[in-house]
């Protein structure tokens, strides 16, 4: 995961994670519903700031902000006022780490947990990494293990994989990650689908300087819907855009009042 909003970090030892991995629109709060159907996918793009890692057995964790879902913007989301969608990611352990290959450096991960908020009083952050969790828990999602197939972590097996350059220096680092997750809770879990596979991409650098955690970047997170799903229009977030929705308790309450 990784974000870009200023630039350079600290280093923390645990988690010293090189996120080598992981990393919004309007409408009125009527009762209109909004169908969604299989294969209909969601993209949340986002910035991120993480760890440093360097070996195996160190720990990523980090914090995000979402800045756009399907074609809507950050600040489109909330019809009622200010709100925003961030994130944290912890328990992402490094299995492999390779910091000397030919072309791409590499690391391999095992574990992890996404946790989503929504907050009404956008508060968060990213250079002192405060104000990610103290919203409402709008979606839970853990690591979905898979062996990769193809590139430079070809044949290796974990939930989050990632490659670049100078994987051994905080202060040069430049990769990419992707991995697989899985749905497990939040207010948004049932319209998703508890179990519905995510997909997740994402690129990193060094961050700004002076910021808590030294790299940051941009995360994009992609949802496929399993089945047919009617959800009303929210109350509190125009999340409608190209067929996203229903989150939060507020879509709770507007569906027992349609």
């Amino acid at each position: 995961m990784h974000c870009q909003e200023g630039h350079d970090c600290s280093r923390r030892r645990r988690g010293r994670g090189a996120g080598r991995g992981i990393g919004h629109g309007g409408a009125d709060a009527g009762r209109r519903r909004h169908r969604r159907g299989p294969g209909e996918t969601t993209f949340k793009f986002s910035n991120l700031t993480e760890t440093f890692v360097d070996s195996v057995g160190d720990e990523l964790f980090g914090f995000g902000r979402v800045t756009q879902i399907n074609d809507l913007n950050e600040g489109e989301f909330c019809v009622a006022g200010p709100c925003e969608l961030t994130y944290t990611f912890t328990d992402y352990t490094v299995t492999s780490f390779d910091p000397t290959g030919v072309g791409d450096n590499t690391a391999v991960f095992d574990g992890g947990i996404i946790n989503f908020f929504l907050d009404d009083s956008p508060d968060s952050s990213l250079e002192n990494i405060t104000g990610f969790d103290d919203g409402t828990p709008w979606l839970s999602l853990v690591g979905l293990t898979s062996t990769e197939t193809t590139g430079p972590n070809a044949g290796a097996t974990g939930t989050l994989f990632s490659f670049g350059t100078s994987f051994a220096e905080s202060e040069l680092i430049r990769g990419f990650g992707a991995g697989n997750l899985s749905i497990t809770g939040g207010e948004a879990a049932e319209y998703f689908g508890f179990g519905t596979p995510v997909t997740l991409s994402s690129s990193f650098q060094p961050s700004p300087a002076g910021w808590a955690l030294p790299l940051s970047g941009t995360a994009e997170l992609q949802v496929i819907a399993q089945v047919p799903t009617e959800v009303p229009e929210p109350a509190t977030l125009a999340l409608l855009g190209m067929g996203l929705v229903g989150l939060g308790a507020a879509a709770r309450r507007s569906r027992k009042a349609a």
